[in-house]
């Protein structure tokens, strides 16, 4: 039994049915392939960073950065929000970026009190280097689907990606908080 996701899945899928007949694990026929086709891209996207010295907590917060525009700053507290991740966390990436040159922190004049951690020259170019070998590999892993199997895709995963509430902003907190 195959069903169009190899036979590994298939097998899987009959030794369950046979060992447990009264349970539905026909879920397992779309979270195992996406287990696996996320594994895969996690690799595909840790070994193009490699070669840059960089890993994916850190590009996410070199793009968080990026993506806001010109002056290519955020809070602690909304590059927590932004990446999804604990303050403490944000706190080491923005530590280790900051000691590889890319990032850094800075006060306003008016209001010494908020920190804002800022996208460097460095840090810009470094993702500008970055950025298009990462789309590179992504494209890669892509690359067996049409144009219509992706789009096709695209809207599958963003029903399920919002209706599970991923795409909705990080829970109220205040992540400039200790």
């Amino acid at each position: 039994m195959t069903n169009g996701q190899g036979d590994a899945v298939g097998e899987i899928v009959a030794a369950w049915r046979r060992e447990r007949p009264e349970d539905d694990v026909s879920s397992i026929l779309v979270v195992t392939p996406i287990w696996r086709l996320g594994a895969a891209l996690e690799h595909a996207r840790s070994e193009a960073l490699a070669g840059f010295g960089l890993d994916q907590s850190r590009l996410d917060v070199l793009g968080a950065l990026r993506r806001t525009g010109t002056p290519y700053r955020l809070t602690a507290g909304e590059l927590t929000r932004r990446c999804r991740v604990t303050p403490g966390a944000t706190t080491q990436r923005v530590q280790r970026l900051e000691q590889d040159g890319y990032v850094e922190r800075v006060r306003e004049d008016h209001d010494r009190r908020t920190v804002y951690v800022a996208l460097t020259p460095g840090g810009s170019a470094k993702l500008d280097e970055v950025f298009a070998a990462v789309i590179a590999a992504d494209e890669e892993m892509l690359a067996p689907l049409s144009t219509r199997d992706r789009a096709w895709l695209e809207r599958i995963l963003g029903r399920w990606v919002s209706a599970a509430g991923l795409d909705a902003p990080a829970p109220d907190r205040d992540p400039d908080r200790p």
